[in-house]
């Protein structure tokens, strides 16, 4: 494992370290509660918008082509909420905190490693794995932004589509 310099006191760095792991974490989390919001939505408004075609009496050239611009940016809207609910397994190749890792080796050695470590060896490796769970954080909420951006560009031809296809 990679030696950084650390200067004392190592516990309260240590302890930071994890709290800003748990940060990481949280945000990872708070990406994956925004896809289940707008997977629900879309899909919603996508039943809606097949319902209100398949019931139409009379059905319009303009209101197809707005239930076809309203259709295919929900579905880019739930392919982008999909993309970002891929799991990111892409850890460190030694780390004593990354699951992939731990899971990979043996039990005892994982325990030997562990009890061996030494708190500079420690922040290191939380150092490394709080900035790959940054980056996964900030990949799952550039792809919730975008499945947000064109869900709400889908809403306007959606009611378009609507007023085409829903006549009292």
């Amino acid at each position: 494992m990679d030696h950084l310099e650390v200067t004392p006191p190592t516990r309260e760095k240590l302890a930071t370290a994890q709290w800003v792991f748990e940060r990481q974490l949280a945000w990872i989390a708070a990406a994956d509660v925004k896809v289940g919001v707008v997977v629900s939505v879309d899909l919603a408004l996508l039943g809606g918008l097949a319902a209100a075609f398949s019931g139409a009496a009379h059905k319009t050239l303009a209101g197809e082509v707005f239930a076809t611009l309203a259709g295919i940016g929900l579905i880019i809207a739930v392919i982008c909420a999909a993309v970002a609910t891929f799991p990111r397994l892409n850890g460190p190749k030694q780390s004593l905190l990354f699951f992939g890792r731990i899971a990979d080796g043996n039990a005892d050695e994982y325990a030997g490693a562990l009890l061996t470590a030494s708190e500079a060896d420690l922040i290191g490796d939380w150092a490394r794995q709080i900035h790959t769970n940054a980056r996964i954080a900030n990949e799952k909420h550039n792809c919730v932004r975008h499945a947000v951006i064109w869900s709400f560009g889908s809403v306007i031809p959606w009611l378009i589509a609507l007023c085409y296809f829903v006549k009292p």
